[in-house]
């Protein structure tokens, strides 16, 4: 694994220290959360970085905000206990302190992620839409680190959470995850990647009740290869209509649905996820960091259960080609899926 040179931790007060009462205020939370310098050349994805809120009382979030001053490719942010992860705020490698996302979101749950190479970015959901974090929780944050320049950067990665009051939170969300992890872009040709995902299915089989999701907002991901990312209804008498599209690479990628979409509502069996991509190279790209790509997409919504849909390696197939000359291909969506607890409990504080 490349080595990533470490700089100085910037501490900044935590959330017991304000005034603000977030159980009957908005309020707003900032911490400088790492100062680090990333070599020339480097790509990391083995650094994780800590805030631990001491919330004495639940946190509803209804907006995230990052500041970074490079470096940062893309990172996925989730909460915790506190008695879990007990280490110095800051930074520290993911690997050695067996940090997995998957743990991660089921201790605690998903936060927001970055999108992909922005330094500033503000993701707010929906009026009265908030992502509970239970009281005493510490925010974890898994980072991919890139430095394609010739000089060195020192970066610090700064966070801010804005929460509404209990009795203002209308909404309450559980996330959820695609991804199409069998990607083969085509080389030097364009080429597109659809899944659908019959979260309908998995939300009765689980829970044994009638299917209840209503979408309030959604995050893309990909890399420099990508050309849009598009969402829409599966099923249904609306199958088919574009819930979200986003053109272009380099841009926030964070949308929220409003007014949502309720899929129940609708009629709907799910959703189904198509990346498209350019490739001008010679060559095949497949998933990946560096110069290869991802397609990804994090979901927030009314609902009482989480989930994650996958197209696994193996499962990718050509299916045509449009009359744009887009290579098309289509994989089956593998769904794992979890009731989601608004009560679950936090960590012990100090």
């Amino acid at each position: 694994m490349r080595q990533l040179a470490i700089g100085l931790v910037v501490l900044a007060s935590a959330c017991s220290d304000s005034p603000c009462d977030p159980t009957t205020e908005s309020c707003t939370f900032t911490k400088d959360v790492s100062t680090m310098t990333v070599a020339a050349g480097r790509e990391d994805e083995d650094t994780c970085q800590s805030w631990t809120l001491n919330n004495p009382t639940e946190l509803w979030v209804n907006a995230i905000a990052q500041h970074n001053d490079g470096a940062y490719h893309h990172a996925n942010w989730f909460f915790v206990p506190d008695d879990q992860f007990k280490l110095p705020d800051g930074t520290w490698p993911c690997d050695a302190n067996q940090f997995m996302e998957v743990v991660a979101a089921l201790q605690g749950g998903y936060l927001f992620a970055l999108s992909t190479q922005s330094h500033d970015e503000t993701q707010t959901l929906p009026t009265g839409a908030a992502i509970r974090i239970p009281p005493y929780s510490r925010l974890i944050g898994a980072s991919h680190l890139l430095n394609a320049g010739d000089t060195a950067i020192t970066t610090t990665m700064r966070i801010t959470l804005t929460t509404i009051p209990t009795a203002t939170v209308t909404a309450k969300l559980a996330p959820g995850r695609i991804q199409y992890h069998d990607l083969h872009l085509d080389p030097a040709a364009k080429s597109s990647f659809s899944t659908d995902c019959l979260i309908g299915d998995a939300y009765t089989g689980l829970l044994h009740k009638p299917f209840q999701y209503k979408l309030m907002y959604a995050l893309t991901h990909y890399h420099q290869l990508g050309a849009y990312q598009q969402l829409q209804i599966l099923g249904g008498p609306r199958d088919g209509e574009v819930i979200m599209r986003h053109d272009g690479f380099g841009n926030n990628a964070g949308t929220a649905i409003d007014p949502p979409v309720d899929l129940a509502e609708a009629g709907a069996l799910g959703l189904r996820l198509t990346c498209g991509f350019d490739n001008p190279r010679p060559v095949e790209v497949g998933w990946g960091i560096g110069d290869q790509e991802m397609c990804v997409i994090a979901l927030q919504a009314v609902t009482d259960f989480g989930w994650d849909g996958d197209v696994n390696d193996g499962t990718d197939a050509k299916v045509g080609v449009a009359a744009n000359g887009e290579v098309q291909h289509q994989g089956a969506c593998s769904i794992a899926a979890f009731p989601w607890d608004f009560n679950k409990p936090g960590g012990q504080g100090h």
